[in-house]
């Protein structure tokens, strides 16, 4: 019988893509293999193959398997990459979060092939109407924001796991251990206008995870379609990110409800608060500014009591508030193995990377795919006659 030959290729994108994701530079790889760091740019590009030598140690430098740089991306970023991030935030560790938010979109694409998601539900009406050259008034943005809690069905009261309500909206949600604490979050949209969010510090407080969250989505719903070359301007990038901060204000701390709640302007009072709508004291006290409930003065009193509690990095009372975790991939992986759709190998074959990315950007446990039943399933229930 004559065996018909599959030609595979390398991807070069794919030894790029996997060097950028740990932060190493071309020259960190050369010295690693020897070899010059001309070379290694050629194997990048595409102007030279490496030997099967070369790719075996490139494989165990960079920590991905031998099905990473031979398969074809299945999805990828479509327009801009937001976050929200730290002023000393390098566009170095920006790269990483936006190679693993594009991993993340490889590995719903996959997932897509076998299970359905949710339809992804988030309205543009207002995208025709906002002029990106211009600031977006607060007016217009907290009515945005109130219309998206309409068409989501949600009262004006507290959210009580605003990650569950983005994925059962059709956003797909992953929170990694970053190695630093820069980038809090990332958020793209797909080519199949699935909006993806990543967040980076998985060990922040759950309120500042529930915020970032917001932030992004806020960039989302607000900033779709701003132009690529404006997005890169200074003054641009300011204005959105303020933006972005306000939306996430509007959306998590309705105007009507929190301003009637706000009955105290102590400090005492707001951590009471920070109970109830899981938020921290900071971004309530910015709200109660916002919305004019507190004045400069009270303003700069309460900004003062907090720098001089030390509580602008750690918070009390964090740890009575509700740890929210995505779980949509897990959901979906789950139920493929459960049913015998494939078993853990063979689906992680298909994903293409090695297990420590993959549990991680899933929420599964370590060595979720390292552990598998002792024996395979050859009973199967006995249909019924009718």
């Amino acid at each position: 019988m004559e065996v018909k030959k599959v030609n595979r290729k390398i991807h070069s994108d794919r030894i790029k893509s996997a060097r950028e994701s740990k932060g190493l530079t071309i020259r960190a790889i050369a010295d690693k293999l020897n070899i010059s760091h001309q070379m290694i740019s050629k194997y990048e590009k595409g102007d030279a193959i490496p030997t099967p030598e070369v790719m075996f140690n490139l494989m165990s430098i960079l920590g991905q398997p031998y099905e990473y740089f031979y398969k074809q991306p299945n999805n990828s970023v479509d327009g801009l990459v937001y976050y929200r991030s730290n002023a000393n935030a390098t566009q170095k560790m920006k790269r990483v979060h936006q190679i693993k938010i594009s991993w993340l979109m490889e590995i719903v694409s996959d997932l897509e092939n076998i299970v359905e998601f949710p339809t992804p539900n988030i309205p543009f009406e207002h995208n025709k109407t906002l002029d990106y050259f211009e600031p977006t008034d607060s007016d217009t943005i907290e009515h945005i924001a109130l219309e998206l809690r309409k068409h989501w069905g949600l009262n004006k009261g507290p959210i009580s796991n605003l990650t569950r309500l983005l994925e059962k909206q059709g956003i797909i949600v992953s929170a990694i251990k970053s190695s630093n604490y820069y980038v809090d979050a990332c958020s793209a949209w797909d080519e199949n206008n699935r909006l993806f969010i990543l967040i980076g510090n998985k060990r922040a407080a759950p309120s500042r995870i529930k915020f970032t969250l917001a932030h992004e989505l806020g960039h989302a719903i607000l900033h779709k379609n701003v132009p690529m070359n404006e997005f890169n301007k200074k003054d641009v990038y300011k204005r959105m990110e303020k933006e972005a901060n306000s939306f996430a204000s509007a959306f998590l701390l309705p105007a009507e409800t929190f301003s009637q709640e706000l009955i105290s302007h102590s400090l005492d009072y707001f951590r009471m608060l920070k109970r109830r709508w899981q938020l921290s004291i900071q971004a309530m006290v910015y709200r109660a500014k916002e919305l004019e409930i507190i004045n400069e003065y009270q303003s700069s009193y309460l900004w003062k009591k907090i720098a001089k509690n030390g509580w602008k990095l750690n918070e009390p009372d964090d740890e009575f508030l509700k740890e929210e975790a995505p779980y949509i991939i897990r959901e979906a992986i789950e139920l493929i193995i459960e049913h015998d759709v494939m078993r853990k190998q063979e689906l992680k074959s298909i994903f293409a990377f090695n297990e420590e990315d993959l549990v991680l950007l899933a929420n599964l446990e370590t060595n979720y795919f390292s552990v598998n039943r002792v024996m395979d399933n050859v009973i199967s229930f006995k249909r019924q006659r009718r």
